[in-house]
């Protein structure tokens, strides 16, 4: 048996679940493919179960992922689970998600929030501590751990918001998208005396929002705020308001 992760992640969180997930079901002798979904463009349905997660953007997931899964995921009659990962106990990206994989024949066996440290600090809230980081990344193992075994027990477990609370989300995220278009043109800058020039931010952006052009970046206006290239950076190159900021590792 065979299955296949179908994530985006920003700063890292997302992926370090997935990861959690690969572990877990190998320790079983079943094979798990993690695929990005910013790198895929189109998937086939070849496996025999299907895990899609993604991270929380102001209540749902974020409009890449979703209309990634929207367009190439085709119609399977497959299990499968949905996880969410956020710094706050849940949200409303797995049932928004939900109707759409129900639209396309598939079976939602597990349904799941999982919570992972704050990254979001550089624009609002306290900056996790080392202690926080690494007790909330032992409870996600756990948790996992757990999601795994129901799943292969074959239990269902769906854990979900409110109509009213989706359907409020759905109207929240507009405004928030609306937001983040021009948010890195507004706020991010580069330090170009530590930048290397990798152009690891230009080749990652999920959206291509970020071009590099006669020795300056430049930000165009489908900015999502995952933060991907403020966090990845290898050298730190990436100021905020002018700011240098300590970046985010999980």
């Amino acid at each position: 048996m065979t299955g296949a992760i179908l994530y985006f992640s920003g700063t890292g969180n997302t992926e370090y679940v997935s990861r959690l997930f690969k572990k877990h079901f190998e320790s079983q002798g079943i094979t798990c493919i993690l695929i990005d979904i910013s790198k895929k463009r189109t998937i086939n349905d070849e496996y025999d179960f299907y895990i899609f997660g993604a991270p929380i953007h102001a209540e749902v997931f974020p409009k890449n992922y979703i209309e990634w899964v929207s367009d190439n995921f085709k119609k399977s009659n497959k299990r499968c689970i949905i996880f969410s990962t956020q710094a706050a106990n849940k949200g409303s990206g797995p049932d928004q998600l939900s109707e759409i994989l129900e639209k396309k024949g598939c079976k939602i066996d597990i349904q799941e929030f999982i919570t992972m440290p704050n990254n979001y600090y550089v624009v609002a809230f306290e900056k996790p501590s080392k202690e926080d980081i690494r007790s909330t990344k032992e409870n996600a193992d756990i948790k996992v751990k757990e999601i795994v075994e129901k799943f292969l027990r074959g239990e269902r477990y769906i854990n979900s918001v409110s109509r009213f609370r989706l359907n409020l989300a759905k109207a929240e995220y507009k405004a928030f998208y609306l937001f983040s278009k021009g948010w890195a043109r507004r706020n991010l800058s580069v330090d170009m005396k530590l930048c290397v020039k990798c152009m690891k931010c230009v080749k990652n952006c999920p959206t291509k929002n970020i071009k590099f052009k006669e020795n300056y970046f430049e930000f165009g206006n489908q900015c999502i705020s995952c933060q991907k290239c403020l966090h990845t950076c290898p050298t730190n190159a990436y100021l905020y308001k002018g700011s240098k900021f300590e970046q985010y590792k999980i």
